[in-house]
């Protein structure tokens, strides 16, 4: 990964995570699981045994979310009306952290956080514990939908910037309440004067979240170009391009840009009663000699690309936090042929990497293996070399 300098690799932290508890989560009534012993773990068991259920309670740990996108009751075991998910992390400086995402729906629907014991706002717990999260719809990102594309930007930027998490909630709900007075305008219940303030609202929330996007894009194509080119693809123009109706780049200027396009769309957004520019619609691809990489790359070339992201993404969050962010793989070698998985693996030595899979890779390396079975996750008495 070479996203970093060189001098910055010496004062980026290990962070790790050492313990995980889960209560009434998913599968499982009660589990705990040490992790603090090595630095590969690799969950083995069949599809259903609950594997990408631990995956998914880290990323809570991390995101406060899932990055599964679950409803909250759908998270809780079958019957009850709470989980917990509590786990231990900390750095090789020293510092420690204990982290606990809790949600209920009696007495009432509520979700809380606490970091360290204490209660915390979402924004303050997102990026205590950075993770990159690989998950199989991942392997569709180029062919899928846009939204997929957003929120890996979006789960990027959330946890190296409070500011953009708070950005991006608030431009949802001003984005609703322009989207409800849409539908009342349309139904002649008010007036399309009524959008001048929502504009201005949307139009400074938007700017500021398409900025940061365009920021993180230009970071990740510094390397992207040499990523590519060391896991064996040899195209010479490869591009990270963000789509966009805008052109302006400063963010003063996209502020006016967007608010003049919103007011320009008004009859419209009025007759769909949806917003049809902003952030909410933006889109990326990854482009190859202009053409993006979906309508040509073969499905290995496409999973090399894959694997190039994953790595800057990485390289990017360790470098805005200061902190190597623990790995999140879910049953992603089955999609990855020998040399890819290996290639891999080599690039994320030195980092907490956590594998579910439904058999153990044949690469030669050192991991601590748990065998997954419903409701139960047991440590294997030997360490794979």
């Amino acid at each position: 990964m070479h996203l970093l300098p060189k001098a910055f690799n010496h004062y980026s932290l290990d962070m790790r995570i050492s313990s995980l508890q889960l209560a009434q989560f998913r599968s499982y009534e009660a589990l705990t699981v040490d992790f603090s012993q090595g630095d590969v773990h690799i969950l083995v068991g069949p599809n259903g045994a609950g594997k990408t259920n631990i995956i998914e309670a880290i990323s809570i740990l991390s995101l406060t979310r899932s990055c599964l996108h679950t409803d909250e009751t759908d998270l809780m075991q079958w019957g009850t009306e709470f989980y917990r998910i509590t786990g231990h992390a900390q750095n090789d400086a020293g510092e420690q952290y204990a982290l606990e995402v809790v949600s209920q729906t009696m007495p009432r629907t509520q979700k809380a956080c606490f970091l360290n014991d204490v209660r915390s706002s979402v924004d303050g717990m997102v990026g205590v514990m950075p993770t990159v999260v690989f998950l199989p719809q991942e392997l569709d990102l180029f062919s899928g939908s846009p939204s997929q594309r957003r929120k890996f930007l979006d789960r990027l930027l959330c946890q190296v910037s409070p500011e953009y998490l708070r950005a991006l909630s608030q431009y949802q709900k001003i984005l609703k309440q322009r989207n409800v007075l849409l539908k009342r305008i349309a139904e002649r219940q008010a007036d399309p004067s009524h959008l001048d303030v929502w504009d201005v609202k949307l139009a400074e929330v938007g700017a500021y979240i398409t900025h940061a996007r365009l920021e993180l894009i230009g970071t990740l194509q510094l390397t992207l170009p040499e990523e590519i080119t060391s896991l064996g693809e040899s195209w010479k123009d490869i591009a990270l391009v963000y789509d966009r109706k805008g052109t302006e780049t400063e963010l003063d200027a996209m502020e006016e840009e967007l608010r003049t396009m919103l007011k320009n769309n008004r009859k419209r957004d009025c007759i769909l009663q949806a917003t049809t520019v902003g952030p909410h619609r933006e889109d990326w691809h990854l482009h190859v000699d202009g053409r993006s990489i979906e309508s040509f790359a073969s499905r290995g070339q496409q999973r090399a690309s894959l694997i190039a992201l994953l790595l800057l993404q990485v390289s990017y969050l360790e470098l805005r936090c200061g902190e190597k962010p623990v790995i999140l793989l879910d049953d992603v070698f089955s999609e990855l042929d020998e040399n890819h998985q290996e290639a891999l693996l080599q690039s994320l030595s030195g980092y907490q990497v956590i594998i579910s899979t439904t058999q153990v890779p044949d690469q030669s390396f050192e991991a601590v293996i748990w065998e997954v079975s419903i409701g139960k996750v047991a440590k294997v008495a030997k360490v794979k070399q």
